[in-house]
């Protein structure tokens, strides 16, 4: 393995160090891209205490513009583009009814509190089927025609909520439930600031699905009237105003006046720049061009040099990455025994050795910073499926003969290879190589994001491929999420098409009980039934890093994709310092 591992190393030097894009003078905000170490104590942060933390109790400066990196182009309209990069770029413009909490330690995201976003109480009654919202009063939309900066009301959530669940292009729209299956029964507005959730059924995480940053936008109800194109133009409630768009340049945002919190956002406006390639994003960090950035681990000493006053996060992120295998039609992966042999083909030890320079843990089917929720695939806890998770490329051999293929296993390797960055490339081509020399006849597909791998209704990512994808799971708020949206035969988001009647059974059960050690232990259930069944191969994540400038202040990291109202309405810039 040792030989393979150095053409792996030389490949992940040739990437990180590629040509940077052209220069810009805006600069873009960086995703998670990692995760923790399981076999130390958790990282609490490399030198968050004092700059981070002393802003807190700082006066803050209003004015100046932040400049992040965006690393890719946003569809504007979060309803019907399912991708992280639309769900990013809304959180700027607009609100949900819950959002996640965050706080100047960031393994703090990891607690995933939750707190009033356009909610200023939630209450939950009876058997839990009847959930009250009162909405903030004195929030107003943008002002901008036709809304005109009216203010917010019940109908406007109804509308977003009808929306949401009826958009064709919204492959999250079953969250909610569906006709045949409905989780939310009936809705009640009976005045202006009041909001009723009538249940079908006792479900425990449901105030995550409100706080969840994939789902539910609220949008003005003059949407419905066609006077504009939400898919050029966004009209919300949030702390910034959509100001410009430039593809593959940058997108633009200004300060919102009338934000429902007053004397916030303090900077005046965000830019946030195109940029691909890592790389790119840390010459530009160093050079004092962004604010924040997230970094690669083999380059944190050189950076930490190159800007010796930044404060630099370690944390746990949200990361998760999955091989899905096909299950649809007369697929061949049907087959558990092949399935199997993919996850025991991954060297999940010498990922964690070519990516995270053998720091990190051996991820399962929910990610590493759920903590108490999750069962570690090297435990006692995974009991039998933990065999599948060893790394054995000979009984792999066995188990595809075993199945009827002494020769070799014929399979599509589909992924994307220009969204998720260099590190996510390295994976790719590292499990693609670990699969041929376990057995497999690996025929690689590298795929655009936008037009092949994400286009709704029709991308690879919901199922409208051959053979196994792999692929980074969207971020949710609770651990069952990933299975209601993964593994649940009713979800648009099932890309691997698994129809299991017992899975589902035990999908239902979890979702439906309210007591939170009793939900975790079937939560816990669940990942050891699915590492025997092996629907998806699961692969590592490493520990993940944030660089911030000196003159940035009060950065509280999130999880999820809503920094916009999570993070950057509070942030303020001090270049004095």
């Amino acid at each position: 393995m040792a030989t393979y591992l150095e053409r792996r190393r030389l490949l992940g030097v040739a990437l990180a160090g590629g040509a940077g894009a052209a220069f810009l003078a805006a600069c873009g905000g960086s995703k998670d891209d990692s995760a923790s170490d399981s076999r130390a104590a958790p990282a609490q942060g490399l030198a968050v205490a004092s700059s981070t933390r002393a802003a807190e109790t700082a006066q803050p400066k209003p004015g100046g513009t932040l400049n992040l990196r965006q690393s890719a182009n946003a569809p504007l309209d979060p309803h019907a583009n399912a991708t992280f990069t639309a769900q990013t770029f809304a959180s700027y413009t607009m609100s949900r009814l819950l959002k996640l909490k965050t706080g100047p330690d960031p393994a703090f995201a990891n607690n995933f509190e939750l707190e009033p976003d356009l909610a200023e109480t939630v209450e939950t009654v009876g058997d839990g089927r009847t959930v009250t919202i009162k909405l903030r009063a004195g929030v107003k939309f943008h002002d901008i025609a036709p809304v005109s900066g009216r203010a917010l009301d019940s109908e406007d959530v109804k509308f977003s909520l009808e929306r949401f669940r009826t958009e064709p292009k919204n492959n999250n729209r079953t969250v909610f439930g569906t006709e045949a299956s409905p989780l939310v029964e009936a809705v009640e507005t009976p005045d202006a600031r009041t909001f009723v959730f009538k249940l079908a059924k006792s479900y425990g995480p449901f105030k995550s699905l409100l706080a969840n940053s994939n789902y539910l936008w609220v949008m003005p109800k003059e949407l419905a009237s066609g006077r504009w194109d939400p898919a050029k133009q966004q009209i919300g409630t949030g702390p910034f105003v959509l100001e410009s768009t430039q593809p593959d340049i940058a997108y633009k945002v200004r300060k919102n006046p009338a934000y429902f919190l007053t004397g916030q956002p303090y900077v005046e406006g965000v830019n946030l720049a195109i940029i691909a390639e890592e790389a790119q994003e840390v010459a530009q960090f160093q050079a004092g061009r962004l604010d924040i950035a997230g970094l690669p681990a083999e380059r944190l000493d050189e950076v930490k040099k190159a800007v010796p006053k930044g404060t630099f996060l370690e944390y746990i992120p949200q990361t998760l990455r999955y091989l899905a295998m096909q299950q649809r039609g007369q697929s061949l992966l049907k087959d558990e025994r092949v399935r199997r042999a993919a996850q025991m083909a991954i060297d999940r030890d010498a990922l964690l050795s070519l990516i995270y320079l053998n720091r990190g843990a051996w991820t399962s089917v929910i990610p590493a910073n759920f903590g108490a929720w999750r069962v570690d695939p090297k435990s006692a806890e995974m009991g039998q499926a933990g065999q599948w998770y060893k790394f054995n490329p000979a009984e792999s051999k066995k188990l595809l003969a075993a199945a009827g293929y002494p020769n070799g296993f014929p399979v599509k390797f589909n992924y994307s290879n220009n969204i998720y960055g260099e590190r996510f490339n390295q994976e790719a081509e590292a499990v693609a190589g670990m699969l041929k020399e376990a057995g497999f006849a690996v025929q690689m597909n590298p795929q655009d994001y936008l037009t092949q791998y994400i286009t709704p209704g029709t991308g690879t990512i919901f199922g409208n491929y051959e053979g196994m994808v792999f692929g980074t799971a969207a971020s949710y708020t609770d651990p069952h999420e990933y299975f209601l949206t993964q593994y649940y035969s009713k979800s648009s988001r099932n890309t691997a098409g698994i129809q299991d009647a017992q899975l589902d059974a035990l999908i239902l059960k979890e979702e439906a009980t309210s007591d939170e050690k009793e939900r975790q232990k079937l939560v816990k259930e669940l990942q050891v039934y699915l590492g025997d069944k092996a629907y998806y191969g699961q692969t590592v994540v490493g520990p993940a890093y944030i660089g911030v400038q000196e003159w940035l202040k009060n950065y509280q990291r999130t999880n999820g994709f809503g920094a916009g109202g999570e993070v950057y309405f509070r942030v303020w810039l001090d270049r004095a310092n």
